[in-house]
C-alpha cells in the first residue's frame, strides 16, 4: 500500500462529500486507503456517506474525542508507506499526493509535506507555511502587525511572509489540514499528541519531526481548496481560547517551565483579550446595533422637534406633557419592525431601515386620531423625523461596512445572477438542485467547458469577461468534465470577491464558502428548509416565547382547562429557557435541520405518544414541516391542539 488518507469529520457531511470525491480522483492511479474517522457527528453524516463511498472504512467515535486522538484511532489501522491527514472541508487536485510521494522518494531528509493552499474564493491561505511561535512572532500576530505588514520578515514571521508563495521552501510548521509523513516516523512518535484537543497538534507534529533529524517541506508545485473554519467558527471565543490556548501547551511542552511558563502566561492574556474583543464584536452586533439604532431614531425626533418649534411655532414648545413618550414609543415600534423585517440577521439593508421608518410613521399616524385632542403630538415632527431617523441609520450602517465593524451582506441571495460551468448535462443537475432550492431564477446560463457552447452563454475562456460584463455574483463548478487541477487553477485567475461554489461529479451537494470566517453556504439535492433561515427561526424562537409566557401568566385559566397542568407549567419554563420548542418533528430526523426538541410534534401530538401512522409517514410529514415552515403553521397546530398540551 502506498498511501492511506486519513480525515477526521464533525457535522460538514456536505463539505466531506466533496472532498472524499476529490480523493477518489487523486488516487485513481495509485495504492491506497482512504479512512474516515465520525466524531460523533449530528447531521447524519455517516448515514449519507457510507452508501455513497463504499471503498472508504469509516470509523465512528461514541463522542467527540477530539482531532488528535480521531486520527491515532485510524492510524493503528494504515497500511500505506505514507500518511496523508486531510481536512474533511478541502478539495484537492488530481496529481496533488502523486506529487508529494514523489518529493518523498527523492529527498531522503524529508520527514513532513504541506501543500499550497488557497480559500474557496482564490485567495492564498498564509498558514501554508508557518514557522514556530515564538514570543516574538506570536507577539506579531496577536498585535495585528503581521496582518498589517504581511510580507515583512520581522513582523510577520509566524507566516513566513517573506517567502514567496509560487516556490517551494523548507518551513518549520505544516498546517494539518493537509500533512504527509513517512508512516515510519508517524509509528515511532505514535501519531498525535493527545494532549491537544483541537489546534497545536500539527505545530507539535512538526517540532518532533525536526527534532528527529528530518526536515519540513511546504510545495507550491500544486494547490488545493481549503474552505476553513467548517468544523468551528473562526473569531468566536472559543475558536480563540482552543487555539491559544494549543500554542501554550505547546510552548510549555517543548520549552519547560521557565521560559515557557513567562510566554504561556502571555499567552493566557492574550487569550482574554481576544476573548473579550471576541464577546464585544458579537455584543455589538446583536445589541449594540439596536442601541444605536434606538439613539439615533430618538436623536433625530428630538431634532426636528426642536426645528420645528423654531421655525413653526415661533419658538413656542409643545403644550403636551407626553412629548418624549412618543419619541420613545416611535423608537420601539421601529426597533420591533426592524428586527421582524430581518434587518438584524444580515446587518447593511438599506431599504430594511426605510422600510421600519415607514411601518413607525404608520402605526403613529394611524393611531393619532384615537388620542384625545390635547394629547396628539405634531404630525409633521413625526413624519419628517422619522424619514430623518431611517436615512440616518442607513447612512451609519454605510459608515460601520466602511471602517469593517460589520460586513456587508446582500440583501437576499435569490437575486444573485449564477452561471454554471459544465456540460449540459452537468448544468442540468446543477439546475435542478437549484430548482429543489427554490433558487433556479438565479441561474443566468451555462458557460461550456470546450467547444460545446450549445445553449451556452459562452465558455470558460470568455468566463471572466462574463463576471465583469454581466455582473456574475456566483460561478458554480461542475468537476466531472473539468478536473479539480482545472477549476482550482481556473478560480484563482478571477475576481475574488464573488461567490464560488463546486460540485463534485455523481455527488449531490454543491458547496462553497465565501470568507474565512463564515461556514459557507451548502444546496444539496435533499432539498431547501425554510426551517432553517434565519427570520424562520426567530419567529419560531418568538411564537415559542410568546406561548410560554401566555401559559405562565394565565397558569390560574389553564389550571382549570387543563387536567396535567403541572407538566404544562414545566413545558413552558423548558421552552422559555430555550430547552425546547412547543412544535417540533414525529421521528429524529438526520437528513432535516437540526431544532429542539419537540413538547407536540407537527402531527399534532405530544411527541412521546403514540402516533396512528407509520414511520414513512411521519417522517414525510417533518419534511413538509421543514421544507414549508412558517410560524403562523405552529401557531394555528398549538390552538388546534390546546389539549395535548397535558395529554
Amino acid at each position: 500500500m502506498l498511501v492511506s488518507i486519513i480525515i477526521v469529520n464533525y457535522n460538514v457531511k456536505y463539505f466531506l462529500e466533496q472532498c472524499l470525491n476529490s480523493v477518489l480522483r487523486a488516487t485513481e492511479t495509485i495504492e491506497a486507503e482512504i479512512f474516515v474517522v465520525d466524531n460523533n457527528s449530528t447531521d447524519g453524516s455517516l448515514p449519507y456517506l457510507e452508501s455513497k463511498f463504499p471503498t472508504v472504512h469509516f470509523i465512528a467515535n461514541a463522542h467527540n474525542e477530539g482531532f488528535a486522538k480521531a486520527n491515532n484511532k485510524a492510524l493503528q489501522y494504515c497500511n500505506g508507506d505514507y500518511i496523508l491527514y486531510l481536512n474533511p472541508d478541502t478539495i484537492i487536485s488530481e496529481n496533488c499526493i502523486q506529487r508529494c510521494v514523489q518529493f518523498f522518494e527523492t529527498n531522503a531528509d524529508c520527514g513532513g509535506v504541506g501543500i499550497r493552499m488557497i480559500d474557496g474564493s482564490g485567495n492564498f491561505l498564509p498558514e501554508s507555511k508557518r514557522a514556530f511561535p515564538s514570543p516574538r512572532a506570536s507577539f506579531f500576530k496577536l498585535a495585528g502587525l503581521a496582518k498589517l505588514f504581511p510580507q515583512s520578515k520581522l513582523f510577520n514571521q509566524y507566516a513566513l511572509g517573506h517567502l514567496d508563495e509560487y516556490k517551494n521552501h523548507e518551513v518549520d510548521v505544516l498546517a494539518g489540514a493537509f500533512l504527509m509523513s513517512r508512516r515510519s516516523i508517524l509509528e515511532a512518535f505514535k501519531g498525535f499528541d493527545e494532549i491537544f484537543f483541537m489546534y497545536g497538534e500539527d505545530i507539535d507534529l512538526s517540532y518532533r519531526i525536526q527534532k528527529a533529524g528530518y526536515k519540513n517541506y511546504y510545495l507550491s508545485d500544486v494547490s488545493i481548496i481549503h474552505f476553513k473554519g467548517e468544523s468551528l467558527k473562526k473569531g468566536s471565543s472559543n475558536h480563540v481560547k482552543m487555539f491559544y490556548g494549543a500554542m501554550s501547551i505547546f510552548v510549555l511542552k517543548h520549552f519547560g517551565k521557565s521560559k515557557g511558563a513567562l510566554f504561556a502566561n502571555g499567552i493566557r492574556m492574550a487569550i482574554l483579550l481576544r476573548a473579550m474583543i471576541a464577546f464585544l464584536k458579537r455584543g455589538f452586533k446583536k445589541i449594540g446595533l439596536q442601541i444605536l439604532d434606538a439613539i439615533t431614531i430618538m436623536a433625530s425626533l428630538f431634532l426636528i422637534e426642536k426645528c420645528w418649534i423654531h421655525f413653526q411655532r415661533d419658538g413656542q414648545p409643545f403644550p403636551q406633557a407626553s412629548e418624549p413618550f412618543f419619541i420613545i414609543i416611535f423608537a420601539i415600534i421601529y426597533l420591533i419592525a426592524a428586527a421582524l423585517s430581518g434587518m438584524y440577521d444580515k446587518l447593511y439593508k438599506p431599504t430594511k431601515a426605510i422600510w421600519a421608518s415607514f411601518i413607525g410613521i404608520v402605526v403613529m399616524i394611524a393611531s393619532y386620531s384615537l388620542l384625545p385632542e390635547r394629547e396628539r403630538f405634531s404630525r409633521g415632527v413625526i413624519i419628517i423625523g422619522g424619514l430623518l431617523a431611517g436615512a440616518l441609520v442607513t447612512a451609519s450602517r454605510w459608515v460601520f461596512v466602511k471602517l469593517g465593524f460589520i460586513e456587508k451582506q446582500r440583501d437576499d441571495s435569490t437575486i444573485k445572477q449564477t452561471v454554471i460551468v459544465g456540460s449540459i448535462e452537468e448544468f442540468n443537475g446543477v439546475a435542478d438542485i437549484f430548482k429543489k432550492a427554490g433558487l433556479e431564477e438565479r441561474i443566468v446560463g451555462r458557460v461550456a467547458i470546450g467547444n460545446d457552447t450549445n445553449a451556452a452563454i459562452g465558455n470558460l475562456h470568455q468566463l471572466y469577461l462574463l463576471i465583469i460584463s454581466m455582473q456574475i455574483e456566483e460561478v458554480v463548478f461542475c468537476e466531472g468534465t473539468l478536473t479539480y487541477y482545472q477549476i482550482i487553477q481556473t478560480i484563482q485567475t478571477l475576481p475574488h470577491h464573488i461567490s464560488y461554489r463546486f460540485i463534485g461529479k455523481n455527488t449531490s451537494s454543491i458547496v462553497g464558502s465565501d470568507s474565512n470566517a463564515t461556514t459557507g453556504e451548502t444546496f444539496t439535492a435533499e432539498g431547501f428548509y425554510q426551517i432553517n433561515q434565519p427570520y424562520h427561526k426567530r419567529m419560531k424562537r418568538l411564537v415559542d416565547v410568546y406561548v410560554s409566557l401566555i401559559i405562565l401568566i394565565g397558569f390560574p385559566v389553564h389550571l382549570v382547562l387543563l387536567k396535567n397542568n403541572s407538566q404544562v407549567f414545566k413545558d413552558a419554563i423548558s421552552v422559555l429557557i430555550n430547552k425546547k420548542s412547543w412544535v417540533g418533528y414525529c421521528t429524529h430526523p438526520l437528513h432535516l435541520p437540526l431544532i429542539k426538541g419537540g413538547i407536540v410534534s407537527c402531527y399534532g401530538l405530544r411527541t412521546k405518544a403514540k402516533h396512528p401512522l407509520n414511520q414513512d409517514a411521519l417522517q414525510k410529514l417533518d419534511t413538509l414541516y421543514a421544507k414549508n415552515y412558517d410560524f403562523w403553521q405552529d401557531v394555528r397546530l398549538l390552538l388546534r391542539n390546546y389539549k395535548n398540551l397535558s395529554a
